[in-house]
């Protein structure tokens, strides 16, 4: 072992971090496009009716020179907010997914230096089948002081992951009869911050759990 050799729970970890990064860089460039579309709203914008002639022009629709620039603009916006949107729920899920597969890992004995997920044919991650919706709580992590938040976002992912994993094409979950679009629609929009605060605990709870190994390593 030389000095520039980087342990297994080094580089595992930092695989976690990376995941975080991305979905947290995803989420501040998910919420700029929220507020850049808002702000091309024509509920808050009031266009100017001037309008101007077109020679050659044949529609009886009047051309309306704001009206076409507000239009474009907010268009491209929400082109833009949808695509920042499905890159944060993507980059959400592989990192809270992430960090439970490194977690149930290390629990099993396991030395993985980096965390495994699959990868979709339209390049979103795969989330393996057992992390889905999430693992059951891990008893071994009762004597941190941090379980009981961490149950807790497990808790709400779970309520969550459902519908997300039907969405997704990950699971087939009953529908029940009950089924109200607008509250499912709600949850979807919902679960990428769950996933996102989910995977910044279970990081945490993954340093926990690699406390006895970095001390074995004096780390």
């Amino acid at each position: 072992m030389t000095r520039t050799t980087i342990w297994w729970f080094e580089s595992l970890t930092d695989s976690v971090s990376a995941l975080g990064a991305a979905a947290r860089e995803a989420r501040t460039a998910h919420r700029a496009a929220q507020a850049a579309t808002a702000h091309y709203s024509f509920n808050r914008l009031q266009p100017v009716d001037g309008e101007i002639t077109v020679p050659g022009n044949l529609s009886t629709i009047p051309s309306r020179p704001h009206d076409r620039a507000l239009f474009a603009i907010g268009q491209s916006h929400h082109r833009h907010e949808q695509r920042m949107a499905d890159l944060y729920d993507d980059a959400a899920a592989g990192y809270a997914y992430g960090a439970a597969w490194a977690i149930l890992r290390v629990l099993d004995g396991h030395q993985p230096p980096l965390v495994e997920l699959g990868r979709k044919p339209d390049g979103r991650n795969a989330i393996p089948d057992e992390l889905f919706p999430v693992p059951p709580a891990f008893k071994a992590l009762d004597p941190w002081d941090g379980h009981q938040r961490f149950e807790q976002a497990r808790q709400e992912l779970e309520r969550l992951g459902e519908l997300w994993a039907y969405v997704n094409d990950i699971d087939s979950p009953d529908i029940p009869d009950t089924f109200n679009l607008p509250d499912a629609l709600d949850d979807l929009d919902a679960f990428p911050d769950a996933a996102f605060t989910y995977g910044q605990i279970a990081e945490f709870a993954l340093t926990f759990t690699l406390l006895d190994t970095r001390q074995q390593h004096g780390r």
